[in-house]
Formats: structure tokens, C-alpha cells, sequence
């Protein structure tokens, strides 16, 4: 018996969709003042000393394919490409599979392979790959809950001399500085009301490497509340801290309102503060801990039935004497 055509059909025949976006994203400093080390030694003046911040200005342009096999299934495929600066470019390539085994329970597994290329001062690679398996299960829209589990395989090259004296290097050696990190994820929505939802996330990440193995956990609380005004606030609440005495907190905020019917805005405010216990703090953090705010003004425009545009505007500012804006364009389409 003939397979029906439908079956192989790409586009919107029957039960099988694809949606079409590209991105380009543009990241620039606005003001960078390189940190300044206390040292005896006159010669640090001419070291370069990379800020926490790196590999700024970026293009970033992301191809993005998502396909529907039917009513259950779909596929997720992303290409990026950044250029980093002139001499380094980062290619990251992302596949993921959603599939419902029932109506409320979705398995997915995800792949992803991450490459970054320097020219100078030799041509070298780094990167790895990723894979992550995990379930979804919505409880009639008032309860949904998530876990998913992730494996990271990352390396990166690491060049050393060998010395008959301190003067006098007689040989270079080059290696791989591998890093596996094992990632756990959990999380919880409740929908209080029709009106109100509150979410709870945990993310571990335990990396180990030929140093050790270097636990850290996330926890994440938002709070979701609509009016009757279109429009919707969301709060956000984000504590970090690791076994390496680094602790983080991230408060922020987003209201999403309804412009017309087709034309969506979205700005948010985040808050950063991290700091370091006195003898883990890097040389080039000023005051042993980072401060930072930035804004965030996005728009999203159904154009027609099948096209969507998108919109960023974002300012970061630190007290690291960090000034950065981030701008981007996007278009999607369904086929």
C-alpha cells in the first residue's frame, strides 16, 4: 500500500509544520578601561590582562529550523556562527527532539557541538560537545514540572615551555585541557490562579577536571502575574555558589505588554552583584566582586499570519568600568 503524500511532506500539509528564523546580533564595548595590577615588577604595564568580559565586539548570526513530524513530534536544528574578534570565531551546532509519549509527558534529548577557532598567535582549536536527555509533564495546564540531565565535554589548548633556566626556553609543549561537567536540572511551576504562577529551578553542576571536581548549584524563582491591561510582570530571583568560595545573586524584572494585537513589548531590568572569598578574587576584579545592571527593550511584530519580526536593544554597565550595548534583528517565518 502507497504511503500517503502528506508523510513526506515539508511545510504546513496536514499536521506538519516548519518555522524558518534567523537572527544577527551585534555586541560592542561602549567603554572598557583595562584593570590596573599592583606589582613590583615595571614590566606588567605591557602585559595584556583580559577582562571578565571578553571576545567583544561580536557578530552573532543564528540560523534556527523547526520542523513538526505530525501532531507528537518535533525537531529542533540551530546553526551559529560568532565572530568573536579577528583573530577567533566560535561555530555552535544544536539538534533537539521533543516528542509526547502522552498528552501531559514529553520526552526530549538534545545534541550539541561547540567549536572555537584562533589564528593567532597559532591556528588552534577548543570546544566539545553537549547531550541532554529530559521529560516535561503539564498536570492540565496548573501543575507542570521538568528534569533533564546534561553531559558537557569541553577541551581547550594549553601551551607551556620547557626551561633549562628561567631565560632560556628550550622547548614548547602543547595540550589539551579537557573539563566533563555533569549537569542535573529541576523544576516546578504552579499556576496559583488563572491569573498568577509562581516557578522553582535547581541547577547543579559538578565539573572535574585534572584539578579536581568542582561542585556549584543555581537556584531560580520567578513570579508571574497578568492584568487585565494586557500586560504581564515577571520577577526573577537567581542564587549561585560553588565549593570555590564564588557566590552570586541576580534579582530582575519584566513587564510584557500587549501594544496591539499583533505588536508585543518586553522590558526587563537585571541585577548582578557576585563576589569572592579574598583568596580566590582575580587580580584584574577591582574590590574582589562585580556590580552590574543592564536593561533590556524587546519587540516582537507579527507581521502576517506566517512572518515575525524581532527586535533587542540591551545596556550593560558595570563597576569594572564596563560600558556595553548589544543590538539585534531577528525574522522568523512558517512555512
Amino acid at each position: 500500500m502507497a504511503l500517503p503524500q502528506t508523510l513526506l511532506a515539508i511545510g504546513s500539509s496536514g499536521m506538519y509544520t516548519t518555522c524558518l528564523k534567523f537572527e544577527y546580533q551585534y555586541s560592542d564595548y561602549d567603554e572598557y578601561k583595562f584593570p590596573e595590577l599592583d606589582s613590583d615588577d615595571p614590566s606588567i604595564k605591557y602585559e595584556y590582562v583580559d577582562p571578565y568580559i571578553v571576545n567583544f565586539p561580536e557578530h552573532r548570526s543564528l540560523a534556527k529550523v523547526i520542523q513538526s513530524f505530525g501532531p507528537i513530534t518535533t525537531l529542533d536544528c540551530r546553526y551559529e556562527y560568532s565572530a568573536l574578534t579577528k583573530d577567533k570565531d566560535q561555530h555552535r551546532y544544536y539538534f533537539r527532539l521533543d516528542r509526547d509519549i502522552t498528552d501531559m509527558t514529553t520526552l526530549y534529548g538534545a545534541y550539541q557541538y561547540l567549536d572555537v577557532s584562533y589564528d593567532s598567535p597559532d591556528s588552534s582549536s577548543s570546544g566539545g560537545y553537549m547531550l541532554m536527555a529530559g521529560f516535561k509533564h503539564d498536570q492540565s495546564g496548573w501543575i507542570k514540572s521538568e528534569v533533564s540531565f546534561s553531559y558537557d565535554h569541553n577541551s581547550s589548548p594549553v601551551t607551556y615551555e620547557l626551561n633549562d633556566s628561567l631565560d632560556n626556553p628550550i622547548d614548547t609543549v602543547r595540550t589539551k585541557l579537557l573539563t566533563e561537567t555533569y549537569m542535573p536540572m529541576a523544576q516546578l511551576r504552579w499556576s496559583i490562579n488563572s491569573v498568577t504562577a509562581i516557578n522553582g529551578r535547581w541547577d547543579g553542576y559538578w565539573a572535574v577536571s585534572d584539578s579536581g571536581t568542582f561542585p556549584a548549584h543555581a537556584f531560580t524563582v520567578f513570579v508571574s502575574r497578568y492584568f487585565p491591561t494586557q500586560t504581564a510582570l515577571h520577577l526573577f530571583m537567581r542564587y549561585y555558589f560553588n565549593d570555590s568560595g564564588v557566590e552570586s545573586f541576580a534579582p530582575a524584572f519584566e513587564i510584557a505588554q500587549y501594544i496591539r494585537w499583533n505588536l508585543t513589548l518586553r522590558l526587563t531590568y537585571r541585577f548582578y552583584r557576585n563576589w569572592f572569598e579574598e583568596d580566590t578574587a582575580p587580580d584584574y576584579v577591582e574590590g574582589g566582586s562585580i556590580t552590574s545592571h543592564s536593561a533590556r527593550a524587546y519587540l516582537e511584530w507579527q507581521v502576517g499570519a506566517a512572518t515575525k519580526l524581532h527586535f533587542k536593544l540591551r545596556r550593560y554597565m558595570s563597576d569594572q568600568d564596563i560600558r556595553m550595548n548589544t543590538y539585534l534583528i531577528g525574522f522568523e517565518y512558517e512555512l
